[in-house]
């Protein structure tokens, strides 16, 4: 049995997420899961990434006004993240990204 670990996700200099788990793989695997899901759906990847963008600011707006928003809404919001870094439209730096940590 592995290890309990945090990851935590930043946008934009806000933690706007946080997961306790023992499989971060599960986790890290939403952003691929989100795209395959759109193209299978005949979403084309460049009216993806809009949606994603659009959605991710959406969130980052909610979170920082303190304005509630679902454990769904975050997994959605983690996809996006992981999905538009998967297709460099998002690069990871000192206020966008994911920190893995045990506990």
């Amino acid at each position: 049995m592995g290890k309990t670990k945090y990851i935590t996700f930043h946008y934009k200099n806000l933690l706007v997420s946080k997961y306790k788990t023992k499989n971060p793989d599960e986790i890290m695997k939403l952003g691929n899961q989100l795209i395959l899901n759109g193209l299978r759906n005949n979403k084309p990847l460049h009216l993806q990434k809009i949606v994603m963008k659009n959605y991710m600011d959406v969130f980052h707006y909610r979170r920082l006004n303190k304005l509630k928003v679902s454990s769904e809404d975050h997994r959605h919001f983690v996809g996006c993240l992981l999905g538009l870094m998967k297709l460099e439209e998002l690069r990871e730096d000192d206020s966008t990204g994911y920190i893995i940590t045990k506990f």
